[in-house]
């Protein structure tokens, strides 16, 4: 019996249905007869011959005798849903369809989908695709894709992609570079398996040791998160997801929507759930091999290994831009490398040996396990170049390598790769062994700098998420037993000043006039200097509109600022406070479309968004990754104090960050939410402006 429900029975089957098989040769379905044929299980060809490669073959699936698990589909688009009918009559867990003719081309195809999603559901059958490249595990093997090949297993990177041009390249790149897998998933159309059921899946599965995305979209984008905040901990997860250039602005109304592109929040969530999100597949894929070949690097140190000092400058830089450091050896590690050195060399980090040819077989073995003993480095590369890439000392970096993971010390060792083609048999060495190359300093220092961030991620405490935390407060009212809002729109002010209040955030005290005569009052029992602003639903940025008078001295100029904001628009009203001094801060909320509620914290005031300091969170979310919010953006410092001023206490700011979470949380007809700006300092934080919207 299989265990895992229908993915199981993807990666995992005993007995698979080809519907399609042919012997015709340059056909899809001898491509796929021939792919399946290692796989140690039972295939069973489905089609109208009478044979297909000398096994009997079937007309229906359900004329197939016993129990089959999976059912892969290569027929015309047509079809397709009465397969999938048949497969969920006859109790098949799951089909790959590979066919394609479905929404990927247009208003037809999309019915035909409908049609045989509709068929899987109402008969418990899982279906991949369609329109896909095929799923393999290369560790049974299964090779049930269009690939020329089957992957080369063994390695524990599981991959999962819509485009099955990188089906192709998991192949090549096992060829040619050394990439080792578990598992491939191509999700085509993404009918029916989600991203969310597919991270679960591989977190638990023991042949998955690296989970590698290569994404057009983010199915099921809320369940996403919260698996890869369970994910990363335990897994690296690298991920690609296409669409940057794409990301729209919202139609806002608040900074923060305005702010939170779709490509700004996404990449805030995998941040967040500490997925490494990289620009290209080929980044991706050469993460993994660090990261299925090596330790899971512990810290940010980096120990460069060279004997060309212009690549190992280089390459310092760009681990720099990485975000690893490349720190001076201590003394007496510097004392201990030298005997080992030239005596024009350098030992300070890079190690630079110099053209020291003769040297090279015992000063890099020596070098590499010098470092990844001394408890300085974290991460050691030693740069391969020229006469370096040489048989001999690709052999004596591999035994030294191999050495240290006998000992299990726990560094990595990544090598930097810069070689003619003729020497690309001695790199094949290295990676056989393990121990990945890679070309040129650039792709050598992005895959270390994926690695180590992964590594640090695994190395801390997993923070609260969504499906772990303390549940937020229930939901507050606008007053008791009525709505927030009776429709879509703006809240008035008196009623979302009410909500925020009652959800624990601090708000200056403001008072709502209708007349010139009432601001002089209400300014009068405030106090001076007094802020008067317009309040009017058309007025949604209201310095832009001349909105906001402020350092109003004296009752006369009370006066004839309110007479003036109440000109600005019909049934206007004039919002009139104590004017305060501090940091602005923006602080806001905004409903996302794929992962829900969203918090922005950043710096704020009239010119939040051509600064654009801010940084974005799914909520709800603690006290924690609000500090970590506020202590990431790039002005950080002015909050810790700088000339004169008192450092801001981060701790009540985070406490409006989180309140603004669960309001947004347990309010879903909120729909944007802007504090803005909120003044900190020495004092308490309290926002002097807010604006809510419904729906």
């Amino acid at each position: 019996m299989l265990t895992g429900g229908g993915l199981a029975a993807v990666f995992d089957p005993r007995r698979v249905a080809l519907v399609g098989a042919s012997d015709r040769a340059g056909s899809v379905g001898r491509l796929l007869w021939d792919n399946l044929a290692d796989f140690p299980g039972e295939v069973l060809p489905v089609c109208q011959a009478a044979t297909v490669g000398g096994r009997p073959a079937y007309p229906d699936l359900r004329d197939v005798p016993g129990q089959v698990d999976l059912a892969v589909i290569a027929t015309p688009a047509a079809a397709v849903p009465g397969i999938v009918a048949a497969a969920a009559a006859k109790g098949v867990a799951a089909v790959v369809v590979l066919s394609a003719g479905f929404a990927e081309t247009g208003s037809d195809g999309a019915r035909l989908q409908a049609e045989a999603v509709g068929a899987a559901r109402v008969g418990g059958v899982r279906l991949v695709g369609p329109n896909c490249f095929g799923v393999q595990n290369a560790d049974l093997p299964l090779n049930a894709s269009i690939s020329e090949g089957t992957p080369r297993g063994g390695g524990g990177v599981s991959i999962v992609t819509q485009s099955g041009s990188y089906g192709m390249a998991v192949y090549a790149l096992g060829r040619d570079e050394g990439l080792r897998v578990a598992k491939v998933f191509a999700a085509g159309n993404k009918a029916d398996i989600t991203d969310a059921e597919l991270l679960r899946y591989l977190r638990e599965d023991p042949a998955t040791r690296v989970i590698c995305l290569l994404l057009e979209s983010i199915t099921d984008a809320r369940g996403f998160f919260e698996q890869a905040c369970l994910t990363t901990p335990v897994k690296p997860v690298i991920a690609v997801v296409h669409g940057r250039t794409g990301a729209g602005q919202r139609a806002a109304v608040s900074h923060t929507a305005a702010l939170a592109t779709d490509d700004a929040v996404r990449d805030a969530a995998l941040r967040q759930a500490g997925v490494a999100r990289v620009r290209t597949g080929l980044q991706a894929l050469d993460a993994a091999r660090a990261l299925s070949g090596q330790p899971l690097p512990r810290g940010r140190r980096a120990a460069v290994v060279t004997n060309s000092g212009g690549t190992g400058v280089e390459l310092t830089d760009l681990l720099a831009d990485e975000g690893l450091e490349v720190p001076e050896l201590s003394a007496p590690l510097q004392d201990k490398l030298r005997p080992l050195l030239p005596a024009y060399a350098s030992a300070r980090n890079p190690v630079d040996m110099t053209p020291a040819w003769r040297l090279f077989t015992t000063l890099y073995p020596a070098a590499i396990e010098l470092l990844a003993r001394s408890g300085e480095i974290d991460v050691v590369i030693p740069v391969l170049l020229q006469r370096s890439a040489s048989r001999e000392v690709a052999g004596a970096v591999r035994d030294a390598v191999a050495r240290l993971r006998a000992d299990g010390v726990p560094v990595p060792v990544y090598v930097c790769w810069v070689a003619p083609r003729a020497a690309d048999e001695h790199a094949r060495m290295l990676q056989e062994a393990g121990v990945p190359c890679f070309p040129w300093p650039e792709r050598t220092a992005r895959a270390a700098g994926v690695a180590v961030r992964c590594g640090l991620r695994a190395a801390t405490p997993p923070p609260a998420t969504p499906t772990r935390r303390t549940p937020p407060r229930p939901p507050v009212s606008a007053g008791p037993g009525r709505p927030v809002s009776a429709g879509p729109g703006l809240v008035p002010p008196d009623a979302a000043r009410e909500l925020l209040t009652a959800a624990g955030i601090p708000l200056a005290e403001t008072v709502v006039c209708d007349s010139a005569a009432a601001a002089v009052a209400a300014a009068d029992r405030l106090g001076y200097p007094a802020v008067a602003k317009v309040a009017h639903p058309a007025v949604t940025h209201k310095t832009d509109a001349g909105g906001v008078r402020l350092g109003l001295l004296s009752s006369d100029a009370v006066r004839s600022a309110a007479r003036d904001l109440l000109a600005l628009a019909d049934g206007a009203a004039v919002l009139v406070q104590r004017q305060r001094e501090g940091i602005e801060l923006v602080i806001g909320g905004v409903r996302d479309p794929e992962f829900g509620p969203v918090v922005m914290a950043g710096f704020g005031g009239i010119l939040v968004e051509a600064v654009r300091d801010v940084q974005l969170a799914v909520a709800p979310l603690d006290e924690v990754q609000a500090n970590a919010l506020l202590r990431s953006l790039r002005g950080a410092a002015v909050l810790a104090g700088l000339r004169g001023r008192p450092p801001t206490d981060l701790g009540p700011v985070a406490a409006v960050i989180v309140a603004v979470g669960d309001l947004m949380a347990g309010h879903p007809e909120i729909s944007e939410l802007d504090l803005n700006p909120v003044l900190v300092g020495a004092g308490p934080p309290v926002a002097v402006d807010w604006r809510i919207r419904i729906g």
